[in-house]
Order: structure tokens, then C-alpha cells, then sequence
């Protein structure tokens, strides 16, 4: 198709026009009715009038929109759209009264109607999301979990020639993942059911289909991981898969006691791929350190950083008498130099190093107590606790940044010191929400009641005038240490969101052209890669985080959470979970599973979102229907996997996409 040129979309995109004054569009209405909750009576009506509409492109967007309510009286007025002509529309209706079971009754409601829609849907596209859905409601009663997984088996295959349909099975088999996981504990899978979920942990096929049917092998593995069905056989088969996600994922099950399983760790340990070496060298460490370290002590050097990193990291849960780790982790955490760009290695080893040998790692710590980079002085306070260096804790307490002041104080209230007073007295003067969350808590308990009350109050009134949606959960926390010294003074009305519902024009236009936009991250020192945003799926957020993009908001931030074989996350002024830009987002959680290089926003409860992102670095769908996804990483994750915590983003460019 012919796109227009890269100058006429940027103008589209980064627009600063206020939108005309013309009418909305049915299509803007049910944004607005969608981004403010249906709020007003006529938001409900629009949407409900949008699922009878001609244009399927807009009953999808009705069914979308009217499941993000999570109202379950709302999934009557949905049952007409399961049988839509159209396949989308039946798809998001599915998920949709998914996200509309809301209790006992709701679920009882979603459940009747899907089991009825799953007995006459004839396309696969279709039954495969019924299974999925039914697999992750929430269930209480073992036969609703038994009559739910006599369904969803049902496209089980039997046998390595057994016909299937391959979009059918994938749900089936997420859908009994998700019901393994969660209700596993009130109704186990039946042994038909693992009889099949093991065919289809192995099952292969056509090289178009290799992606359906490894995400299959997947989801069958982790089924069968959560039942605890898993077998050597099944082992044995996983460690050789070609798919890198079946091995990683092997390689979590075999932390259950079979036979043999030393080996498939071995295997894992010396996989080609650093996300298996990864999960392995974790099994390794719960099944094998307390014998030996010897794997442990390899990691070390391996090159991937993230598996060198854990290494390091393990080696602080000790070692046999005869494999001491002394030697390496203090050779490691004696190569810091102020100038040191490569601090990461070094400051974990600080950490293990105090937890094994304190004495050692108090004479290695001066000079990291007063480094110039600030993640190498957060370090130097998590060393400080475990060896009792409190002048130094009370010195990093007071430390320029916010971040560093929260790790020490952190430490002290560990050690239950005193000191943890006067520091968190100073802190809750600061403006980092995180900080004053570990003050509130280090004062509930305080000796001086009423300078900690006075100071908690100080806070408070100080950061409530700030009315920022962001600062919720350090008003919370403030309160609830009050709540501890001198209860229930001070009206509710502080605790909750400051929140308004929606009501923002959207600029169609705007939002049309992001589909031929991509996100380019600048990662200082490290590459670039790409994120194509999904206007689709999450309009307004990906319009907002657009937005931000073009004013240069992320420019100079950093990705502060790095946990290997699961996210990364950045996007925080502070560099920390608490600090974000507000109001809060609202979520717009859909379809979209969150696979490897999908990216999320992060949240602390329903619509929270501050702008924050994440990155998948495997596939995760325990995150599914929770998180929103936004966008997905188009190129350059060979570039995601090498971020390192407190790495900076140098600047977020606005592109446009190659031609389609």
C-alpha cells in the first residue's frame, strides 16, 4: 500500500492543534464512553447502540469497550455478539465476558454462556479464545472446575497422529494452564487430561505453524508443571526442544523431584540460549548448592551478563567448606574504581560478599559508600546492613539521592536501630513517594510519638496539596503509620485517588497515523530498538505515550527494573516504582497476551498506570488480562537483552515505519 510521506505523519503525529470543534465522530464517542467508564447514562447507551451497528470495526470496538467496564450485569446485552458474523467481533465478545465475570454471580452468568457458545461454535479462531476464557475465570466449586476441563480437553489429541485443530488446541491448552494454576488446589486435572497436555508438549508440525505450536508445547509444559504431572520422558523431550521457551521452561519444571532431572539441568547449564542458562543455573542453585557450587562458580564467567549477575548473586547464599566463594566474590567487588562505568558486577558481589564473609566486605566498603554513581551507593547500603555498618547506613541515609537514603533506611529498619528515626524524620521532608513510604514505616513504631506524628502530619498535608494521582500510596502509607501512633484522626477522603473520570477530545487523526509510527529508544552505550504502538488495541494509551515521547519525557530516564527471564521496566523520573507522571492512566487490558517483546504498562492496581513501561523478555501470561500491552518491540531486542539496570535512555525518537 502507498503511504504518505514521513513529514506529513510526523505533522499528523505531534500536532499540537486543539481538535476542531465539529461534532465527534460515532467512533470518538465510544473512546470517550470507553476512557471515562460509561460514567454518564448516554456513554452506556452509545455503547450498547454500537453493537447492532453495520461497520463490524465498530461493534468490536462496543464489545471492546463495554468488557473494560467490568460490570457483570453487562454480559446479557453481550451474549447476541457471540454468535456476530463476523469472527473478530465473536472473538472480543469472548474476552470481553471474561473481563465482565466479576463475582460469584458474574462468573456463574460468563461461564453458562460460554460452555453454551462453545457447544456450536464451529470456528476454531473462535472456540480456541472460549477455552482460554474458561480456563482463567476464578472458580470455588470442584465441579465447575471439572465441567470446565471436560470442555476445554476435549481437542486434546490423543495420540502423535491425532488430527487437530491447531487454533483450538492453543486455547485449549492456555485455558488449562491458566486452570491448573489457579484452580488447581480445589479440582486437579484428570489424568485424561494430562495424558493429552503430554502428547501436546511434544507435538510438531508444519513449519508455517512452528509458532502456534511451540507457544502449544508451552503452555503444556506449564500446565503440567503447575498439576506436578511432569515426567522424565517429558524432560528429556523439553531440554532438546528447538523452541528456546519450551527449554527455559523445562528446564522451571525440573526443580520437581524426578529421577534424572540432574542431567536435564546439566543440559540447561550449558544451553546455547543465556535464558535457559539462566533458569537453570536458578534450578541448580534450589536443588544443588548445598552440596556444591561448582556451577555457580562457572556462571561467573559466562557471558552473558545477566547469568554472570545471578551467579554472582547465589554465590551470597553460600558454599560447602570445600568450595569457598570468598575468593571469587572479593576479587570481583575489589575491581570498582570511581571512574568505573562497569559497576554492576562489583556491587552484586559486595552484596554476596557481606552475607558470606563480613569482615571482608567492610574493608572493600568505604569505597563504595562514597562513589560517584549513585546505584553503586544504593549497593553499598544493601552490603552495610548485613555487616552492621551503621555510620555508614546514618552517612548513606542523608545521601543526595533519594534512592540511596531509601536502601539505608531500609537496612535500619532491618537491624531495628534507632537511627531509623531520625532518618525517616529527614526523609519525609523529601519528594520521592518511594522514600516516604519507607519513612511512614520505619515511624509506626516510633519512641517519639509526637515528633513522628507532627512530622507524618507535616507530610501529609504537604503532599495531599500536591494532588497528584501518583501520590496515593504515600498518603496510604502515611496514614496507616498514624493509624498505628494516633488512630483514626484524620478523614478517609485523603487516602483515596485524586482520579477524575476521562472526558478528552482524541484526535482521530492523530490516533489513525500512529499505526505508521514507530517508537525508536536511543539506549545510551547500547543500540536502538524500535516499538511499534498498537492504536487498536490500546488507543489511548498509546496516543498518551506518544505524546510523551514527542515532548521528550523519557529522554534522560533510565530502565531502573531489570529482572532477567521476565521484565524489564523504566519510564520513572526517580527511577523507582513510585515515581511517575500523573494523572494516572487508565488501563486498557484486551486480547493482546503478553508475549516476548510485547510491552506493558506497570501499575499498582486497577488504572494506575504513570507512565511507567516494561518490556517482556519471555513470554509471560500470567500478566495477561492484568497489565495492559501498548506496543511491541519490532527490532532491536537482541538490544533489550542486553540492558543492564540503571541503563539510560538517551533520547525516544518518533519514526515512521517501513512501507507495508
Amino acid at each position: 500500500m502507498r503511504l504518505v510521506s514521513a513529514h506529513t505523519l510526523f505533522c499528523l503525529v505531534v500536532a499540537t492543534a486543539a481538535v476542531s470543534a465539529q461534532p465527534m465522530s460515532l467512533r470518538e464517542r465510544l473512546l470517550l464512553a470507553e476512557d471515562s467508564r460509561a460514567q454518564a447514562p448516554d456513554d452506556l447507551a452509545a455503547l450498547r447502540q454500537g453493537l447492532t451497528n453495520r461497520d463490524p470495526q465498530i461493534r468490536r470496538q462496543s464489545v471492546r469497550a463495554i468488557g473494560r467496564l467490568e460490570k457483570p450485569d453487562l454480559i446479557a446485552p453481550l451474549t447476541r455478539s457471540l454468535a456476530d458474523d463476523n469472527v473478530e467481533v465473536r472473538i472480543e465478545a469472548v474476552n470481553a465476558i471474561g473481563q465482565l465475570a466479576i463475582g460469584a454471580k458474574g462468573v456463574a452468568d460468563a461461564v453458562a454462556r460460554l460452555l453454551a457458545r462453545a457447544k456450536s461454535e464451529g470456528e476454531p479462531r473462535v472456540w480456541g479464545p472460549i477455552a482460554a476464557t474458561l480456563g482463567r475465570l476464578p472458580y470455588t466449586a470442584p465441579a465447575d472446575v471439572d465441567r470446565v476441563e471436560a470442555v476445554i480437553a476435549r481437542v486434546l489429541p490423543s495420540g502423535a497422529a491425532t488430527a487437530i485443530q491447531i487454533d483450538a488446541l492453543l486455547g485449549a491448552t492456555e485455558g488449562l494452564e491458566a486452570l491448573a494454576r489457579q484452580s488447581g488446589k480445589i479440582s486437579r486435572l484428570k489424568a485424561p487430561t494430562l495424558d493429552g497436555l503430554r502428547v501436546a508438549a511434544a507435538l510438531e508440525g508444519r513449519a508455517q505453524d512452528a509458532d502456534k505450536l511451540a507457544r502449544i508445547r508451552c503452555f503444556a509444559t506449564l500446565a503440567l508443571t503447575a498439576a506436578g504431572a511432569v515426567t522424565r520422558s517429558g524432560l528429556d523431550a523439553g531440554i532438546a526442544d528447538a523452541d528456546d521457551e519450551v527449554r527455559r521452561l523445562t528446564v522451571v519444571s525440573a526443580r520437581a523431584a524426578i529421577d534424572g532431572r540432574e542431567m536435564v539441568i546439566a543440559k540447561g547449564l550449558s544451553d546455547r540460549n543465556a535464558q535457559v542458562r539462566y533458569e537453570a543455573l536458578q534450578t541448580w542453585s534450589r536443588q544443588a548448592q548445598k552440596t556444591s557450587c561448582a556451577a555457580l562458580l562457572q556462571a561467573v564467567r559466562d557471558p552473558n551478563p545477566h547469568v554472570s549477575l545471578l551467579a554472582i548473586d547465589l554465590l551470597g547464599n553460600g558454599c560447602p567448606a570445600h568450595e569457598p566463594a570468598t575468593t571469587t566474590l572479593q576479587s570481583l567487588a575489589e575491581v570498582l574504581t570511581p571512574q568505573s562505568s562497569a559497576w554492576h558486577a562489583p556491587a552484586h558481589a559486595l552484596v554476596s560478599l557481606a552475607k558470606v564473609a563480613p569482615d571482608e566486605a567492610r574493608k572493600i566498603l568505604p569505597r563504595y559508600v562514597s562513589h560517584p554513581t549513585w546505584q553503586v551507593r544504593m549497593y553499598a547500603a544493601r552490603a552495610a546492613g548485613p555487616v552492621a555498618a551503621i555510620e555508614d547506613l546514618h552517612r548513606l541515609g542523608a545521601d543526595s539521592h533519594p534512592n540511596v537514603r531509601e536502601a539505608a533506611l531500609g537496612q535500619l529498619i532491618a537491624l531495628k536501630r534507632p537511627e531509623a528515626e531520625s532518618v525517616a524524620i529527614s526523609a519525609l521532608t523529601r519528594g520521592d513517594y518511594q522514600l516516604v513510604m519507607t519513612a511512614a514505616r520505619a515511624l509506626s513504631a516510633a519512641t517519639d510519638q509526637a515528633e513522628a506524628v507532627n512530622a507524618l502530619n507535616a507530610a501529609l498535608g504537604r503532599i495531599s496539596a500536591e494532588r497528584r494521582d501518583t501520590s496515593r500510596d504515600a498518603r496510604a502509607a502515611i496514614l496507616d503509620a498514624l493509624k498505628q501512633l494516633q488512630p483514626a484522626t484524620i478523614p478517609p477522603s485523603v487516602v483515596g485517588s485524586i482520579v477524575t473520570p476521562g472526558g478528552r477530545r482524541i484526535d482521530v487523526s492523530r490516533l489513525d497515523a500512529l499505526s505508521y509510527q514507530r517508537l525508536r529508544f536511543v539506549m545510551a552505550g547500547r543500540g536502538t530498538f524500535d516499538l511499534q504502538l498498537l492504536p487498536d488495541q490500546a488507543p489511548v494509551t498509546a496516543l498518551h505515550i506518544a505524546t510523551l515521547a514527542r515532548d521528550g519525557y523519557y529522554n534522560g530516564l533510565t530502565f531502573h527494573r531489570v529482572v532477567p527471564n521476565f521484565v524489564i521496566q523504566g519510564g520513572s523520573p526517580g527511577a523507582n516504582e513510585y515515581m511517575g507522571q500523573g494523572p494516572f492512566m487508565r488501563d486498557e487490558v484486551g486480547l493482546v497476551s503478553h508475549r516476548r517483546g510485547t510491552v506493558g504498562i506497570s501499575t499498582r492496581g486497577r488504572d494506575t498506570g504513570d507512565a511507567q513501561l516494561f518490556i517482556n523478555l519471555v513470554d509471560s501470561p500470567r500478566l495477561d488480562h492484568v497489565y495492559t500491552v501498548f506496543a511491541e518491540v519490532v527490532s532491536g531486542m537482541d538490544v533489550v537483552d542486553t540492558i543492564l539496570e540503571g541503563d539510560v535512555i538517551e533520547r525516544v525518537e518518533i519514526v515512521p515505519a517501513p512501507s507495508r
